[in-house]
């Protein structure tokens, strides 16, 4: 048969999939919605079905693109295949975002069809999104076609294959949600960020609620709707902005801190949802009942946890020659280094040689390393920690008190580590602040370069290199801790975050969902960048010879010091700042 015979054809993914957005660092430099904007009414697409005679190369395009929708309207991808094959297909086991302009390769011999592209990155059943790293695999799928009524039609349809997508295709179908769990040892709230089809977003949430504390965060934080937790019905309805979550199983007890996460777990997750401003949760139809809550629970503070922040009335700290004084951070800007000729410094004069500085949360503290020197500084002494590493990092502070650096082992200089030392014990030479090896097996081979502490102390952003100062890589891992608070261990999946990065210099998280990192995609000149745990890269104005990061508050009090200056985000550019460095508690 004449459309049996081999078909090879190359088609542009623009013309194959759609427009143009990317989730991977886009060099040019452009401004996005607000921090709390809020998307409109949903455009709904109905792609259209096969025409009559379309030929095998027209049914398998025509499949591709209406897969980029939801809802009722994904009968239109559905009318592509036949009857079996549609009742097997599941659009949602798994997304591949291919490149956009990128050749999509058909070749088809009797009936069968292998696709070929270039990937972008692939999102999993539980919405976790991976970017592909440089250099990747094309990825291919085979499809089976047949005549049904003399007309082609899809008949097989691999068991893990959802959609194709483009990235513009990805950004129109696909909403950025929070999936939040409860930090071991307090009642504060984590998030972790999937992806969900923008269609039936309360159900689709839950059901992502209802899943496993993901591998990065395994130790530091729970779930309390584990244990055979599961929807009596697979659907969140939502009534007048009131979802209404109807849960089932045996793992829902009587103890009023864990009713009190289920709450808390769910409020949070599903009030993400457009149109709902409420939850309320029953079990096999009665409400979980908590003392003191009268349901339906808009906010976290009615059940009363409050989301954790820096500590109010800790102000920045500005470094000028040798000084560190309290700076009104509205000021940093106006402020002069002559301002501050006549103050008293709040700290001992930290010498020239020490080039990376921080401070604890309640600005009792500032900490300073010089190569293989970790020193702590209050407000009548300075001590040095007893010698255990060199090539440190800069150091930074937990809530909770314990303060971070990496390097290199002072024994084993071949071997890199993390250390933790309790702040709260002094003088530092005391052997309960000792430094501290935290085990993170995954960092065996590698130097760390940076690292950074989530605001809530459950979660270390790590910069690292191999030993050979090459593979730059951010990884983001969950902080075991022991019943005092103080770390044991970091979990041992990490999540690599921006595998695109040709190198990393430093990183600072600037919310809980979103880091910012110093480096370069294509090993051009360093630029600060935002990531986010959903892997969303975007790129921000760059500043010459920038050696670190921190943040005043959010992407848009973003701070960039070089050797000896301060430049503060002001809008689409950078302000110069009063001293040769600020020191925010707590970042």
């Amino acid at each position: 048969m004449t459309r049996a015979t081999r078909l090879c054809a190359a088609l542009a993914v623009v013309g194959l999939l759609g427009g143009c957005v990317g989730l991977h660092a886009d060099d040019r430099i452009r401004p996005g919605l607000a921090v709390d904007a809020q998307d409109g009414q949903p455009v709904v697409i109905l792609p259209e079905g096969p025409r009559p005679g379309a030929t095998p190369e027209d049914v398998i395009r025509g499949f591709l693109r209406a897969g980029g929708v939801s809802g009722d309207a994904i009968a239109g991808a559905k009318s592509y295949l036949t009857t079996g094959a549609a009742a097997r297909w599941n659009p949602d086991v798994g997304t591949v975002v291919v490149q956009e302009g990128s050749a999509v390769v058909i070749d088809g011999l009797a009936g069968r069809y292998r696709l070929t592209a270039t990937p972008v990155g692939t999102l999993t059943a539980d919405g976790r999104y991976t970017p592909a790293a440089p250099g990747s695999e094309p990825v291919r799928m085979d499809l089976m076609l047949t005549e049904v009524g003399g007309e082609w039609r899809i008949s097989d349809v691999p068991k893990t294959f959802g959609r194709w997508l483009s990235p513009s295709a990805f950004a129109g179908l696909m909403r950025q949600v929070t999936v939040n769990y409860v930090a071991t040892g307090s009642a504060s709230l984590v998030p972790d960020v999937r992806w969900v089809v923008s269609d039936r977003m309360a159900t689709r949430m839950v059901r992502q609620q209802l899943g496993a504390v993901p591998n990065y965060l395994t130790g530091a934080v729970r779930t309390d709707l584990g244990g055979g937790v599961h929807l009596l019905v697979d659907s969140v309805p939502v009534s007048d902005g009131i979802a209404t979550v109807n849960l089932a199983g045996t793992g829902i007890t009587n103890d009023s801190a864990a009713r009190r996460n289920i709450w808390a777990q769910l409020v949070s997750t599903v009030t993400q949802a457009p149109g709902v401003v409420g939850v309320d949760v029953t079990v096999e139809g009665t409400r979980l009942a908590l003392a003191g809550i009268d349901a339906p629970v808009a906010t976290l503070r009615e059940l009363g946890i409050d989301s954790l922040g820096p500590h109010v009335g800790v102000l920045p700290l500005v470094r000028v020659g040798q000084g560190l004084y309290s700076v009104d951070p509205s000021q940093v800007e106006q402020s002069q280094a002559e301002d501050f000729t006549d103050r008293t410094p709040v700290f001992p004069a930290v010498q020239p040689y020490f080039d990376d500085l921080a401070a604890n949360f309640t600005g009792q503290e500032v900490a300073a390393v010089d190569q293989g020197e970790l020193a702590r500084f209050r407000a009548d002494s300075a001590e040095t920690v007893p010698n255990f590493g060199t090539d440190l990092t800069a150091p930074a502070y937990d809530r909770m008190g314990a303060l971070w650096v990496g390097g290199r082992l002072a024994k084993k200089p071949n071997d890199a580590a993390v250390w933790a030392v309790n702040s709260l014990v002094w003088p530092a030479t005391d052997p309960d602040a000792a430094a501290v090896r935290i085990p993170a097996d995954w960092l065996t081979g590698r130097l760390p370069v940076a690292l950074s502490v989530s605001v809530d102390g459950s979660r270390i952003a790590i910069v690292s290199t191999d030993r050979h100062h090459k593979d730059a890589r951010l990884d983001v891992a969950g902080i075991v801790r022991s019943a005092n608070g103080l770390p044991t261990a970091l979990a041992a999946t990490p999540l690599r975050l921006g595998p695109q990065f040709a190198s990393l210099r430093d990183v600072t998280w600037i919310d809980d969902t979103t880091l910012s990192v110093l480096g370069s995609v294509t090993k051009d000149v360093e630029r600060p960048f935002l990531v986010t745990l959903g892997q969303e890269v975007t790129p921000l104005p760059a500043v010459k010879g920038a050696l670190a990061l921190t943040t005043l508050g959010g992407e848009r009090r973003l701070v960039v010091r070089t050797k000896d200056r301060v430049f503060v985000r002001a809008g689409a550019g950078w302000l110069p700042a009063v001293g040769s460095d600020l020191i925010v508690p707590g970042r």
